[in-house]
């Protein structure tokens, strides 16, 4: 990944953004938005790679899949959730930002139910 060009990506759309808002304020969110749509596209094409990096690294420790994926799957929603609520506050829209940190969180807690419940299980397995 090439930071240097996600980097002058983010400035970019900064500078685009501070010219286009004193010119047409009502069109300037959209400059945000194409610019972070293009570097969260940079962005996820690397997450694959790093993913099916770490399959194999699990394939060779001989750890379950299903916990890691559900990890991180975790770590997507995160990530995705983070950079639209940080568009929202960015664009003066903190009770939309709050309801999509709301929603990642329990998207995150939906995802995790499996893995809390296997959990339980072992638990309960122990104690008797």
């Amino acid at each position: 990944m090439d930071i240097a060009k996600i980097a002058a990506a983010g400035i970019l759309t900064a500078l685009v953004y501070s010219l286009v808002r004193q010119i047409k304020p009502e069109i300037a969110p959209l400059v945000i938005l194409g610019g972070s749509a293009v570097i969260l596209v940079t962005v996820s094409g690397r997450f694959a790679d790093a993913s099916s990096t770490v399959n194999s690294m699990l394939e060779l420790a001989g750890l379950e899949k299903e916990n890691i994926s559900i990890l991180m799957r975790s770590l997507g929603i995160c990530i995705v959730t983070q950079f639209a609520a940080d568009i929202c506050y960015d664009n003066s829209s903190s009770s939309i930002a709050s309801a999509v940190e709301l929603a990642g969180r329990v998207g995150a807690i939906i995802l995790a139910l499996p893995m809390l419940q296997a959990v339980a299980k072992l638990a309960l397995g122990l104690m008797k």
